[in-house]
């Protein structure tokens, strides 16, 4: 919906619930609504697992959290509450069926009306670039547009234009304390290497030995030492990995630290080599160099790392990419070859040309 900007706003909602990276994507977002509205009631809503990424952001007048484990009662409640706020713009960056239901009808309650902005997410240009491999984005906007510069687009009817892409994350002091205490409990040195091996769905995570191999030349080649981070669903990928090294070269945080203790390992580290996840997107947000590892996902898709200080690894020119625009639980063509192709002395190279700037 566009419409021109009849009132200077007092309250805005950003709903965007899940998940990690999009939530951190959604920051430059939050950046310019705060520049642009100085005194504006900012809020977001987010779901309730998600919602330290942004519980420390100072752009933001409160953060209502939602817990997606109420079910139908859960969202009619919510519902509810945005009603009884009676928002002045509501920028619905999810977009989704539980997004839509919760700005159901705002239009037409009497006596005010609050306008409601979606993001646009080209579903049908994806569907053909996923399916049939017909690449409409250059195409029809002449460059790829970044998920990021997607969610400013949203607020154009708000005067916001997309210039800044910067992720942010704040991180508490008791937090950043807890984690050097942890690093200090280290008893080697040169814990300088931090690395991501998970990923939600499997077509998007480079092998585990592959990840073993690299950590082992690292090692070899540099002497610095590897921090794993990630969650509990990570434990299976990376417990295969530490079972192929020998002790003292990398230990595993995964499973053990809370979102902001792992962004604050990062945080404190030389170089971070990740998958397409949602802990790459927080590397980008604390500037860290890193190299990204895409698989069975492509630039188009949006959520291609965008700091000069990262470097993408890709297979290049293989005509079953993308396979689809989140990943599978296997390779649909059982070669698997937008990964096993990308061999651990290519990203080693990376590593061993790495400087400040990457």
């Amino acid at each position: 919906m566009k419409s021109k900007l009849t009132r200077t706003p007092q309250k805005i909602l950003i709903i965007r619930l899940s998940s990690l990276g999009d939530i951190l994507l959604s920051t430059p977002l939050i950046r310019a609504l705060r520049q642009k509205y100085p005194r504006v009631q900012l809020d977001f809503l987010i779901r309730k697992e998600y919602s330290d990424l942004l519980r420390y952001h100072p752009a933001l007048s409160n953060i209502i959290e939602f817990d997606v484990s109420g079910g139908f009662a859960a969202l009619v409640e919510m519902a509810g509450k945005i009603r009884k706020t009676r928002y002045d713009f509501i920028l619905d960056i999810h977009n989704n069926l539980r997004s839509r239901f919760l700005c159901l009808g705002l239009m037409f309650i009497s006596g005010f009306k609050t306008r409601v902005y979606r993001i646009r997410k080209n579903l049908f240009i994806r569907f053909l670039l996923v399916k049939f491999k017909i690449n409409l984005y250059r195409k029809l906007y002449g460059r790829v547009i970044p998920v990021w510069e997607k969610y400013l687009q949203t607020a154009r009817p708000l005067g916001i234009m997309p210039e800044d892409g910067k992720l942010e994350i704040y991180l508490p002091r008791q937090v950043e304390e807890t984690v050097k205490k942890f690093l200090n409990t280290l008893s080697e040195n040169n814990w300088s290497v931090v690395m991501a091996p998970g990923a939600r769905h499997f077509t998007k995570r480079w092998p585990e030995d592959y990840f073993s191999e690299l950590i082992k030349q690292v090692f070899l080649k540099t002497g610095r030492r590897t921090i794993l981070v990630g969650g509990k669903d990570d434990l299976p990928t990376i417990k295969k990995i530490m079972q192929q090294l020998p002790e003292g070269i990398a230990v595993s945080t995964a499973g053990h630290f809370s979102v902001l203790e792992t962004a604050a390992i990062i945080k404190n580290t030389w170089l971070m080599i990740s998958n397409d996840s949602g802990l790459m997107h927080l590397g980008i947000a604390l500037d860290i160099p890193l190299i990204a590892i895409f698989g069975s996902t492509v630039e188009e898709l949006g959520f291609f790392p965008h700091n000069p200080r990262a470097r993408v690894v890709e297979n290049h020119g293989l005509y079953c990419r993308p396979c689809s625009h989140i990943g599978h639980k296997d390779c649909p063509e059982k070669h698997f070859r937008c990964m096993r192709e990308i061999k651990p002395e290519d990203i080693l190279s990376l590593v061993l040309s790495h400087s400040p700037s990457l």
